[in-house]
């Protein structure tokens, strides 16, 4: 290999490296899905994917965790969102990370790991600001 071509293949080489971090560090989050008024992003199964939905949470009232005790996230085989007693929003499969967009109001909020059903209620004040929920799957599951 003459000298030029040794310097144009050490050139390309450093600036696919050079590059590397920005295309990895460039990921978005997963598409959002529409029910109704109701948007939900559901994701972070990954490191990286998590990292994108810790930085997106705050744009968002109602964040939503999942994990099992100790702190591995987790993974609801159902999660729904009530108002009045109507589901107004459906996510299978959803988690570990919801990002939740919902005009105000109160809501009841289910989720389901292994068949067994828990139920917490949420609230988006008139601001539209809300808070993250932190849910335990039971202990069974994991």
């Amino acid at each position: 290999m003459n000298s030029f071509t040794g310097r144009l293949t050490a050139l390309a080489l450093s600036s696919a490296l050079v590059s590397w971090p920005v295309l990895a560090a460039s990921g978005e989050l997963p598409a959002p899905q529409s029910y109704g008024a109701v948007t939900v992003v559901n994701g972070g199964t990954d490191l990286d994917e998590a990292e994108l939905f810790k930085k997106a949470a705050p744009q968002y009232p109602l964040r939503v965790v999942f994990s099992v005790r100790g702190g591995d996230y987790a993974v609801a085989d159902q999660f729904k969102i009530l108002q009045n007693g109507t589901v107004i929003a459906e996510v299978p499969s959803a988690g570990p990370w919801l990002l939740v967009n919902l005009p105000p109001g109160r809501y009841m909020l289910q989720a389901s790991f292994d068949g067994r059903m828990s139920e917490r209620a949420f609230t988006v004040n008139r601001s539209g600001t809300g808070s993250t929920v932190h849910w335990v799957a039971p202990s069974s599951v994991g």
